[in-house]
């Protein structure tokens, strides 16, 4: 029997594939949505979808409302700047309980908040290890939990703080393999039902150009999308020394970003935000995709420091994905997306038609003008913050983040095999990258565990 082509829709939908519920119509779309910009005109057809088009109505800050109480689950670097975009977001806004693995990253913040705050959390709202994040979301003194940590551990956390209640805001990515991706899956099915909000850290959904940009797509002012090109090429990312005091594992969680079970390889970690550009303004999910990259100049961890993914949509439409930390080459960070009619570009914020004259280009000195919030990282929370003083569930940005989530890691395992990935047999696997067993010592077999994955094989000797 051929296999049923399933919708991004219904894959958001489907128990059959690890989630709860049956097939129903959306309903968390909130009353914070707006239709396509009202220079639309009758010359544009726009493209059909039966995902909704959502734009969000932000201002300078959140609407006024009940005091938000929020946890912190994770408070490295991220978890500390998304704490103060959170706290930046509106009036009525506070921290009361922390949870980390590590003393000193909790500490860092705990500090700034009292200092810079005015903002003290208690000793016995102050948690630590693995399972410290279900003491924040246990408690009932939170209302919404903002989740920093490695990727590997976003969807399982998401998903306890939802069966207890809590909103949340949780970084990029939703998972970094099927299970996890099922597991967030299964938290936004939750949310819906129980009138709750999950954000996600894409911020470009709350970025005003790209929101512009998404609704003349939609329009139809590139016509029919047939393909794009998504970018993340920089430098080198910054990795941890090791110290001798450190376990294998304790070295793996602080240096996170340079190690595949943590964070999914820098396809997820950084390539995942063009991806989800592309999933977010096409409404299209992935068929297929063959991958290739390697580890050519990184000095720790077993990820690749470059990719390049040829990923095939639905209708045949293709997308070209490349992937990059090295130094000493050229840098992008940008998307493409190629229509029928003309070509966005994130790089000047324009769409062209095919012999290069422009069509429409965003106007950031009037957005200046006009607002004095344009920081997408603080919008991204106002946002939440409106949805949850409205009563309104929110979990479109995250349905979208779960494909795009699965987008990058099928590409990853793509590169890592040399092997041709399919969409539905990939998010029907039981692939996991989490350990057996989590703890702070040493790992066994670690220097032969953690290595680089080289594709294909050697070539045979031809004498």
């Amino acid at each position: 029997m051929a296999k049923e082509k399933i919708s991004r829709r219904q894959f958001l939908t489907r128990s059959a594939l690890g989630t709860v519920g049956a097939v129903g119509s959306f309903t968390g779309v909130s009353s914070i949505v707006s239709s396509c910009s009202s220079e639309s005109t009758s010359k544009y057809k726009p493209l059909q979808s039966d995902i909704p088009v959502y734009i969000p109505e932000m201002g300078d800050k959140a609407i006024d409302g009940k005091t938000i109480r929020a946890g912190v689950i994770g408070c490295g670097s991220r978890g500390s700047g998304a704490t103060n975009d959170f706290l930046s977001a509106g009036d009525g806004l506070t921290i009361v309980a922390m949870a980390d693995i590590f003393e000193d990253r909790l500490e860092g913040l705990r500090k700034h908040l009292r200092e810079k705050r005015n903002i003290e959390v208690p000793d016995d709202k102050i948690h630590y290890g693995f399972d410290a994040y279900k003491k924040v979301c246990e408690d009932p003194n939170v209302d919404v939990v903002i989740i920093a940590t490695p990727s590997i551990f976003h969807a399982d956390q998401t998903k306890y703080a939802i069966e207890k209640g809590k909103h949340v805001f949780c970084e990029k990515a939703a998972g970094i393999d099927p299970v996890s991706c099922r597991n967030f899956n299964a938290a936004i099915k939750q949310a819906q039902s129980k009138g709750l909000c999950i954000q996600t850290g894409a911020q470009r959904h709350h970025e005003r150009s790209y929101i512009e940009s998404y609704k003349r797509i939609r329009e139809g002012q590139i016509g029919r999308i047939t393909g794009g090109v998504v970018k993340w090429n920089q430098g080198a990312m910054t990795y941890r020394k090791r110290r001798p005091e450190w376990t294998d594992m304790e070295y793996m969680l602080r240096d996170f970003f340079s190690w595949n079970w943590l964070c999914g390889d820098h396809v997820i970690d950084q390539l995942v935000h063009n991806i989800d550009v592309f999933t977010w303004f096409s409404h299209l999910k992935p068929v297929s995709v063959v991958g290739m990259g390697s580890q050519l100049q990184r000095r720790t961890g077993d990820i690749f420091d470059n990719f390049s993914l040829d990923i095939v949509y639905e209708g045949g439409v293709r997308v070209n994905a490349q992937a990059r930390q090295i130094d000493g080459c050229d840098g992008d960070v940008s998307e493409t997306i190629i229509g029928t009619d003309g070509i966005w570009t994130s790089k000047d914020m324009s769409i062209r038609d095919h012999d290069g004259n422009l069509i429409w280009q965003y106007d950031f000195d009037a957005e200046k003008a006009k607002y004095k919030q344009t920081n997408p990282y603080v919008l991204e929370h106002m946002d939440l913050i409106n949805h949850i003083r409205s009563g309104k569930s929110m979990t479109l940005e995250a349905e979208t983040l779960v494909t795009s989530s699965l987008t990058g890691a099928m590409g990853r395992e793509s590169a890592y095999t040399g092997k041709e990935y399919k969409w539905d047999d990939f998010i029907a696997s039981n692939l996991s990258l989490m350990p057996k067993e989590l703890h702070l010592g040493n790992v066994e077999n670690f220097a032969t565990t953690y290595v680089p994955p080289k594709m294909g094989k050697l070539a045979a000797d031809m004498g």
